[in-house]
């Protein structure tokens, strides 16, 4: 008999867990890089796993598509209010919402079959099922949209960020799926408890499914803090972030071109005070096709030479194409100066933003174009650089970029000390969006422990050391020279940096085995003869002819 609970009851729990994910995020209520709330996330499952308790799998993907829209979009709210999108904005966020809640309606459809399907309890293969499809949500051919993955709310907690160098933010996920199924056990009324159940089948008693969650995070945190305050680090330099702040109204007009790099000339004075080995201008700095444009050029190559150092400078470029028809390919990228203004090479943005710096499918899509800005289409690079300084080595990332976890552990596969994600964060103004921008960023340092140097326009430019840990960083809108050193870990890379999404790839593995299982358990269960006993008369003498 499957547990009764009314369909109201099952929605609010929907709508709780959805609001506990939301505020273990940055939120509207709360803008900053640690927010209070981050805990949450280690129980938020746990009223959406109750709803979800013996219902049918057409219902359970009701439940999970309403658990999904209104997780992400109280998110992504800021997206609705995005002024550079204009009216869009509202399509935009309803239509990237109504997408992304496809992944928790799987989820829940494939738990609530498989609940029924296979002989292995859902404590086993939740954390499977709930991994693989966040990694299919993250991944491309379509470009992948990772945001708000529950490990990224344990940014503020660098001793909790160790256990990434095995694998990745997934595998933090993954934990913490476990932690709330488990949790989940412990918790649920008795209303949700079939009237056949043993709890004896399982073979843990009710108190094992809060022990074991309170055991598994202690031996986390041991862990974590042991790691972090026993790993010898080296100062490798110093660096010196550019944080501008140019007003988005203004950024790309030509008339006020003069007045932007007069303003980044007299920050780079005040980074070159401290004469570090680097200086990073944030995205699209230079509001040029840089090294295209003679008297753009000539402007920020005195301003290198005046800061006697190595500059990495946001721009943009356009390479014209050896080919019959002579096309120009148009880039975000990213020039490193040496410190006597020449440019030693350009990096290339190679993970795009969707609708933002370019057109899925625009070949089906004419009607549409980028709806962040005007600058049209970029194309991808296709490498990753490793630049150098007097001292150490760095490999840029462009915004967008630094979220996606494969792609820095493939940018630093190059052999670089430092990561530098540079960013252009005014487009969503004062909302929480800078801030989980910035803290997805975070977790690549702690997975491939690697120090990671963030300039933002605006935003957060911050600068943390290898466990992640944020050093020091700025606010929004605020215009700065964010100063600091530059921290690096000489030991072996990371099992994560080595052999990258072996977890979710393995949770795909394991999902696509238990959904045979359950086709073929069905089909055996379909091919055996049914006997209606009551059909059926005794032989006795008197039946026999």
């Amino acid at each position: 008999m499957n547990p009764s609970l009314p369909l109201s009851r099952r929605l609010l729990y929907c709508l709780i867990s959805a609001a506990l994910v939301c505020f273990s995020f940055p939120s509207f209520l709360e803008k900053t890089l640690e927010p209070s709330t981050a805990f949450l996330g280690w129980f938020a499952l746990v009223p959406f796993f109750m709803a979800l308790r013996g219902v049918p799998p057409r219902r359970a993907a009701f439940l999970g598509f309403v658990f999904g829209f209104v997780q992400f979009g109280g998110v992504l709210y800021w997206i609705a209010i995005l002024q550079a999108a204009e009216y869009l904005s509202g399509l935009g966020w309803a239509a990237l919402v109504l997408y992304l809640s496809l992944y928790p309606m799987l989820f829940a459809f494939l738990y609530s079959w498989l609940s029924k399907r296979v002989k292995l309890s859902n404590i086993w293969f939740t954390p499977f099922l709930w991994v693989g499809t966040e990694y299919l949500r993250g991944s491309r051919p379509w470009g992948g949209f990772n945001w708000a993955e529950l490990g990224y709310s344990q940014a503020p907690y660098p001793v909790i960020l160790v256990c990434t160098t095995l694998a990745g933010v997934y595998g933090l996920t993954f934990l913490m799926v476990w932690v709330n199924v488990l949790l989940t056990k412990f918790f649920e009324p008795k209303v949700l408890v079939p009237d056949d159940y043993n709890a004896s089948k399982e073979g843990w008693p009710r108190w094992a499914y809060l022990v074991l969650p309170l055991v598994l995070v202690g031996l986390v945190l041991v862990w974590g803090n042991v790691v972090v305050h026993n790993t010898q680090l080296k100062k490798a330099g110093t660096v010196a972030l550019l944080q501008p702040s140019i007003d988005q109204a203004v950024k790309w007009s030509k008339a006020n071109e003069t007045a932007t790099y007069d303003k980044l000339e007299k920050m780079t004075a005040e980074a070159q005070e401290g004469h570090p080995d680097l200086i990073v201008w944030p995205e699209t700095a230079a509001p040029d096709y840089l090294l295209l444009v003679p008297h753009a050029l000539e402007r920020v190559r005195t301003i290198v030479i005046q800061s006697k150092t190595f500059n990495l400078v946001g721009c943009l470029d356009a390479v014209r194409m050896m080919n019959a028809s002579n096309d120009i390919r148009y880039f975000n990228a990213a020039a490193h100066f040496s410190p006597t203004g020449v440019a030693l090479g350009v990096y290339h943005k190679r993970h795009l933003v969707p609708f933002g710096e370019f057109v899925p499918f625009q070949k089906y899509l004419t009607f549409l174009g980028p709806v962040v800005g005007n600058l049209g289409d970029f194309d991808r690079g296709d490498r990753y650089e490793n630049f150098k300084t007097a001292t150490f080595s760095y490999t840029p990332m462009i915004c967008y970029e630094a979220v996606f976890p494969d792609d820095a552990r493939q940018a630093l596969g190059t052999g670089a000390d430092a990561l530098v994600n540079i960013s252009n964060d005014a487009w969503f103004g004062w909302t929480a969006s800078p801030y989980q921008h910035a803290m997805m960023a975070v977790v690549r340092a702690a997975e491939n422990r690697k120090p990671l140097l963030r300039s933002a326009n605006t935003g957060i430019t911050l600068i943390t050391d290898p466990f992640g840990r944020v050093l020091d960083s700025t606010r929004i809108y605020e215009d700065k020279v964010l100063k600091g050193d530059v921290w690096v870990f000489d030991g072996k890379p990371t099992p994560y940096a080595r052999f990258g999404n072996w977890l979710p790839r393995l949770c795909l593995i394991v999902l696509a085995l238990l959904i045979v299982a359950a086709f073929l358990k069905k089909g055996q269960e379909s091919a055996e003869p049914i006997i209606e006993s009551s059909s059926i008369e005794p032989q006795g003498p008197e039946n026999v002819v």
